[in-house]
């Protein structure tokens, strides 16, 4: 019966790479975060190698499959902890868009960071995770959320595999790379990858509860992701042309459908009246017969 109504209110329903943006601004790009970036969306439905292994913030042995298949939606940050600038801000705005949604780590999704420099440590995720985790203001958030470091050959397994594209910059310095966030399924496949250093946080939701497959969401969630195409060009979830489209002939339909049996009704109406006023015509005038 939801799946019904949602449905039916789907069709009567008419209704970015960065640079140097925290949460609470504008997004914005460059011309090389939207080259990497855009790669990413080709991986869409691919698999993780469950079968990586890395190290987690506390020195521990961490395979993949200690998270897929699971039970809930995993939002995957890849960067490296001791990166000057992006990294951080990326961190902060998806931190920031998780605490201003109803969803709970632990509960309904977990997080996972990995880095893809080879050269961090178990240590160094550590301080980072114990610089940012206070700003993630959800209870639960230090069980839910790992900090992997690793060697480069898993690392760039696992960028491959969800189509993270980054290098050296011998002028800067540092790794360039795209600034997203990569959800996935409880399975461990690519569901959304928002490509951006500010997350709304109506979008990063409706991208959980996408790639939760079903387990998470209301009623109107459902409506909503079939009424919302997601845009890779702004990065986030709006009404597509072809759904106007869709919505607007549904809508016709409806509108002539509801003309027709107002219609047929006041038809039905008229001749019941009609009806009526001939037998009370009869009764009045009884026929009178002639005597010769």
């Amino acid at each position: 019966m939801n799946r019904l109504l949602s449905t039916m209110l789907t069709a009567m329903l008419l209704s970015p790479l960065a640079v140097a943006q925290g949460a609470g601004h504008s997004p914005s790009r460059d011309l090389e975060s939207i080259d990497l970036g855009a790669q990413q969306l080709d991986k869409i439905g691919a698999m993780v190698d469950r079968e990586l292994e890395f190290t987690d913030e506390r020195g521990y042995p961490f395979k993949l499959r200690q998270l897929f298949p699971g039970k809930h939606p995993i939002v995957l940050m890849l960067g490296y902890y001791s990166c000057p600038a992006m990294c951080g801000q990326v961190l902060d705005a998806a931190f920031y868009a998780l605490s201003d949604t109803d969803l709970q780590p632990g509960k309904d999704y977990r997080i996972l960071s990995v880095s893809i420099d080879p050269n961090e440590t178990a240590e160094i995720a550590a301080n980072r995770k114990g610089v940012f985790l206070p700003r993630l203001m959800k209870t639960g958030g230090d069980d839910a959320w790992h900090l992997l470091v690793g060697e480069e050959a898993n690392t760039k397994a696992l960028a491959e595999s969800v189509g993270f594209q980054f290098y050296w910059s011998e002028a800067t310095k540092q790794f360039a790379h795209p600034p997203s966030l990569i959800f996935l399924t409880p399975a461990g496949k690519v569901s959304r990858v928002i490509v951006n250093t500010y997350f709304e946080p109506e979008d990063v939701r409706l991208a959980l509860v996408e790639a939760s497959e079903g387990t998470l969401g209301t009623f109107w969630d459902e409506v909503k992701l079939n009424c919302l195409t997601f845009d890779p060009r702004t990065n986030s979830y709006s009404l597509a042309v072809m759904t106007l489209m869709r919505v607007g002939g549904a809508v016709t339909v409806i509108v002539l459908a509801s003309m027709i049996w107002i219609m047929l009704r006041r038809e039905r109406r008229k001749a019941q009246s009609d009806a009526s006023s001939s037998s009370a015509t009869g009764l009045a005038n009884p026929a009178t017969s002639t005597v010769g």
